[in-house]
């Protein structure tokens, strides 16, 4: 049997690993360990690890080495501290593979231990480009560090083969968000409104602004007093927003969300994996830098604003406006918006776990 440890560090990350976690699972020639780290042990983004055992997943392990200290050389440090428990967990563990997903900076110091201790990496969404973000350096660190790839499109498998001068291990499995549109059953509109105090007569907005990690404080900051001062001059909508993650500059970020008094602006931690796609599906349109508004969105046709430079470089299907983050391109953007459009299914076909795990398992046969 082989044992494959899994890590998620994220509530967005984690919304992307489930079906993976559970098809490896289901075979019996793995030991799937999951460790739960980063922001889902936090009280101050939401305890998303209580979603993952609400979902039937076990958790292994928690590893916490989240500091209070958000600034860029407080999460330096932060780095030293996760590769030394990792570095523990993994000697304990003796895991056959590491799987990961994505290019959160937590994965540098994870993936490198992992490397350092001889432990082959799987790397699912590699080969994209998000040129608003330092992410871009750390998903092609780890495209690097990988033995096997797992991007979701033509175009990011082709990325990742000529990075590494060969295609082999390059498999394009497909966006595992569809998976998520094909396999979670939606709340209702009304019972969206219920659990989250909505208003189901009026439009509702979905947004959700993370910080460009390549830009300074005060830009970060001004982006998103504009893009809070837009959305409120829509009085007519129930604006649903979710707080920004835990990169330098989030917590000020959410911090000038949580002064907002109006009673149309709803705020959350963390909506959940359910309730947050429920609320994309019913929603007027989507808006923010979040990766989810130009992958997920398009599965849905549902309108998506893409504010500034953070997913600049990734595929945007025609349901996605890209505007820049002052007030006044961020108002003329959302008065752009229109009716829903066409699902676009061009990200997969929402078999991306079943693929993975095949992939993994032909892996192990030809060692």
């Amino acid at each position: 049997m082989k044992k494959i440890c899994i890590v998620t560090a994220t509530r967005a990350e984690y919304g992307l690993l489930r079906w993976t976690i559970e098809a490896l699972r289901a075979e019996p020639c793995f030991d799937v360990q999951l460790i739960v780290t980063g922001t889902h042990l936090s009280p101050a983004f939401g305890e998303t690890w209580r979603q993952i055992e609400a979902d039937g997943v076990r958790i292994d392990r928690k590893i916490d080495y989240l500091s209070e200290d958000r600034s860029p050389a407080g999460i330096a440090r932060e780095t030293g501290v996760c590769a030394g428990l990792f570095a523990d967990a993994f000697a304990e563990i003796k895991p056959d593979l590491l799987l990961v997903l994505g290019d959160r900076y937590e994965l540098l110091p994870i993936c490198s231990t992992a490397m350092l201790l001889g432990i082959p990496i799987a790397h699912i969404a590699g080969g994209e480009h998000t040129e608003g973000a330092l992410d871009d350096s750390v998903r092609n660190a780890v495209t690097m560090m990988a033995t096997l790839h797992f991007p979701n499109n033509a175009e990011a498998a082709a990325e990742i083969a000529r990075m590494r001068g060969s295609d082999r291990n390059v498999f394009n499995v497909g966006e595992p968000c569809v998976e998520n549109n094909r396999r979670i059953p939606l709340p209702s509109r009304a019972e969206l409104a219920a659990a989250l105090g909505l208003d189901p007569g009026k439009d509702w907005i979905l947004a959700t602004l993370h910080p460009e990690t390549r830009k300074s404080r005060e830009a970060n900051l001004e982006m998103a007093r504009n893009l809070l001062k837009a959305l409120l001059e829509r009085p007519g909508c129930e604006i649903v927003m979710s707080e920004a993650n835990a990169d330098p500059v989030g917590a000020e970020m959410n911090e000038i969300y949580r002064s907002c008094r109006e009673p149309h602006f709803h705020l959350f931690k963390s909506l959940g994996q359910r309730n947050y796609l429920g609320v994309m599906n019913e929603a007027r349109f989507v808006v923010g830098n979040s990766s989810s508004g130009v992958i997920e969105t398009p599965i849905l046709g549902i309108p998506a604003v893409n504010i500034g430079d953070r997913q600049k470089g990734r595929r945007l299907c025609a349901n996605v406006f890209s505007c820049g983050p002052c007030y006044e391109d961020i108002r003329s953007a959302l008065n752009r918006v229109g009716g829903r459009f066409a699902p676009d299914h061009s990200f997969g076909d929402g078999h991306t776990s079943e693929r993975i795990a095949r992939h993994i398992k032909d892996y192990f046969d030809e060692r």
